[in-house]
């Protein structure tokens, strides 16, 4: 009788355990589904196609950007920087496909769309690997490293632009990439299926290849994963790149949607990113957490941005609203650790 009650509770636990556990992967999707039947009940406006099409397009640039921030934070890291390399990498191509200043001054012959991103994209590139060796070399904090090359970045994208736009006219390749094109009746913004193309690949690198599982072994456990052979610092320094070079692809989409390069082209987008990486389930201290989950994250926080719009709420609450989601995130990412004392209390009592 004793055994049959002991295996009855085993059965339970494992039955409820797999519930919490399948609450936990699927809360942020309830969430988004949520989100989205009341704003669809509450605003015709958000029902129409190009309501449909603009969420797709906000959502392009900086789910590229959060799936790099899932990387660096899976590792236990962050990067403060994105929103930096946004306006660097946007003002830096606008500038070479332009081929003058803001002053008017000739710099160089303007250049092809192609050459320009290309060149951006490696200066992004660049600047991640060059964080990651600092931090891996001299062993600095990264906040502190990533916080350092965000305000040069924007000093750099503010000398260069003198704190006006630089404006610029598409070519066929940046039109097309930026542009929209139909599938059946639909109208699908390109830049929203490079984005959906980036997490397939990232989910394809963290689930299949050597890097990945290195992403997660780092963000769990550093110490052990470089006494098992593993080359942490390498590995770390080429998640940075990462970052950097998602982050640059991030500012090339939004510079082509607004013709133009300015240094405030990425305002807020390291907090937007930091948040969607968490509500996703990511966990801050490494280890923990899916390149999924991040874009359900972006799509939480764009619908509460398009929430407040159509639902005439005051722009002026919009900071309040996003700091609120941040602050929740990193709260029910506490909670999910169980690093709450007196509620591990509560349990054991």
């Amino acid at each position: 009788m004793t055994n049959t009650a002991a295996e009855a509770n085993q059965t339970s636990s494992g039955i409820g355990g797999l519930i919490r556990r399948g609450i936990a992967n699927t809360g942020p999707l309830l969430i988004l589904l949520f989100l989205a039947v009341v704003l669809w009940i509450l605003s015709p406006p958000f029902r129409s196609p190009t309501s449909m099409m603009l969420l797709a397009l906000e959502v392009s640039a900086i789910g590229v950007i959060a799936a790099g921030q899932t990387f660096v934070i899976l590792t236990g890291g962050i990067d403060l920087s994105v929103e930096a390399m946004v306006s660097f990498a946007g003002v830096a191509a606008a500038i070479l496909i332009a081929g003058t200043s803001i002053a008017g001054g000739q710099i160089a012959n303007g250049m092809p769309s192609v050459v320009a991103i290309a060149i951006a994209l490696a200066l992004g590139l660049g600047v991640g690997l060059f964080q990651g060796m600092l931090i891996t070399l001299f062993r600095m904090n990264p906040l502190i490293v990533t916080l350092g090359f965000r305000s040069m970045l924007l000093g750099v994208a503010l000398v260069w632009t003198r704190g006006a736009g630089i404006n610029i006219l598409k070519d066929g390749p940046l039109a097309a990439i930026t542009g929209v094109i139909r599938i059946g009746n639909v109208p699908i913004p390109v830049p929203f299926l490079i984005c959906i193309l980036v997490y397939v690949v990232s989910w394809y690198v963290l689930r299949h290849t050597k890097l990945g599982r290195y992403t997660y072994a780092i963000g769990g456990n550093e110490t052990a994963a470089r006494l098992s052979g593993i080359r942490v610092d390498l590995y770390k320094a080429t998640i940075y790149g990462i970052s950097g070079f998602l982050a640059a692809i991030g500012g090339i989409l939004v510079m082509g949607r607004l013709q133009s390069g300015a240094y405030q082209n990425g305002t807020n987008m390291t907090l937007s990113s930091v948040a969607a990486v968490v509500i996703g389930g990511t966990s801050l201290s490494g280890g923990i957490g899916g390149i999924w989950g991040t874009l359900i994250g972006v799509f939480i926080i764009r619908i509460v941005d398009a929430g407040l719009v159509y639902l005439s709420v005051p722009s002026t609450a919009k900071e309040i609203v996003i700091g609120a989601i941040i602050v929740l995130a990193v709260m029910l990412d506490v909670i999910r650790r169980g690093e709450i004392p007196w509620l591990r209390l509560r349990r054991r009592g």
